[in-house]
């Protein structure tokens, strides 16, 4: 089992003028993003290796993903063996729906990457589900709701690749 470390694209946009960032905090965001480890007491280990204690850890995860810097901590599970669908999903968001859009991308458990680019199509974002029909009722009740068209390219090969964004 693999975990997951998402920095909210929220974190990387406000990252140059985030204030209430401080050298631990980055410190932390960079130990989870590349040695998160499989423990009993993961914080308390990620506490050892920068000296601070367990409880300091904690608060500060805490703070950092309500602050919107960490969308979630987990397991990866590999998709293909528990036999899961997955799409990638382009979509033009103007400006005025865009952080209710993406607020409600973010808070769906299927949703492992969302990010805004340049271009006619601006938000991208991966979806994974059970079932393909399951995939194809969220877009298109997201596509209804926000009058959107959703344009999907479904997996056809898959290519693992390690992230790491240093802070």
């Amino acid at each position: 089992m693999f975990y997951i470390f998402q920095l909210s694209h929220f974190a990387f946009r406000c990252y140059n003028i985030a204030t209430n960032m401080d050298d631990i905090d980055k410190k932390i965001l960079n130990t989870i993003q590349e040695e998160f480890p499989i423990a009993q007491r993961p914080f308390e280990e990620i506490g050892k290796h920068l000296a601070i204690a367990e409880k300091d850890v904690l608060e500060r995860v805490k703070r950092l993903k309500n602050d919107g810097y960490i969308r979630r901590i987990g397991p990866i599970l590999e998709r293909k063996k528990l036999k899961y669908a997955s799409t990638l999903c382009g979509v033009s968001v103007n400006g005025d729906i865009l952080p209710t859009f993406v607020d409600e991308l973010n808070r769906h458990r299927g949703i492992t990457h969302n990010y805004e680019r340049d271009g006619e199509l601006n938000i991208w974002f991966t979806i994974s589900a059970r079932m393909v029909d399951e995939i194809e009722d969220y877009l298109e009740s997201l596509e209804k709701k926000y009058s959107l068209k959703i344009y999907r390219f479904p997996e056809k090969k898959v290519f693992k690749i390690k992230t790491y964004f240093p802070l």
